[in-house]
């Protein structure tokens, strides 16, 4: 392959977790595509073009997933106790209430548990950060590509910047 089409990685290392959401965030209005963006494992950093890697998520998408997460549960009950009512002919009221109320702890629950996965993995980042193994990737075809996710990156406060 040539220079042109031959996909290659960009990678930094940050600091702590805001420079690299900051550095995501960057890319993603520059044009660069989520897919392309990875946070690789420890041992997947050394790896060309790293396998095992997790996708390069911000707290704005954590944020986004659960709120998705809690308003489809409340939006099914609701869902549900409409059919129910319209189906009985509204004698389901007080059974839609109870349905209503169900959707609303489905949906609390489901907020909840998400925000606990999501403080997980920003300590698993921010002690991957303190150990100098928070690295951002990022897949490029070319060499302007290249040069732009570098210059981003380097803006963003990334460090130990290089290309693979």
């Amino acid at each position: 392959m040539n220079d042109a089409t031959e996909p290659r990685q960009v990678r930094a290392a940050f600091a702590d977790g805001d420079r690299l959401q900051d550095a995501v965030s960057r890319l993603s209005t520059s044009g660069f595509d989520r897919a392309e963006m990875s946070l690789p494992s420890a041992a997947g950093v050394s790896n060309d073009l790293a396998a095992e890697a997790k996708p390069a998520s911000t707290e704005a998408d954590a944020r986004q997933l659960r709120t998705l997460g809690a308003s489809l549960a409340g939006t099914a009950a609701a869902l549900a106790a409409v059919g129910v009512t319209v189906a009985s002919g509204g004698a389901a009221a007080p059974a839609v209430a109870a349905a209503v109320a169900a959707g609303g702890v489905a949906g609390g629950t489901t907020f909840a548990v998400h925000g606990a996965a999501d403080k997980a993995e920003q300590k698993d980042r921010d002690a991957r950060a303190e150990a100098g193994d928070l690295v951002l990737t990022v897949r490029t075809r070319t060499a302007a590509m290249r040069s732009q996710a570098e210059a981003i990156l380097r803006a963003a406060g990334a460090m130990d910047i290089e290309t693979i």
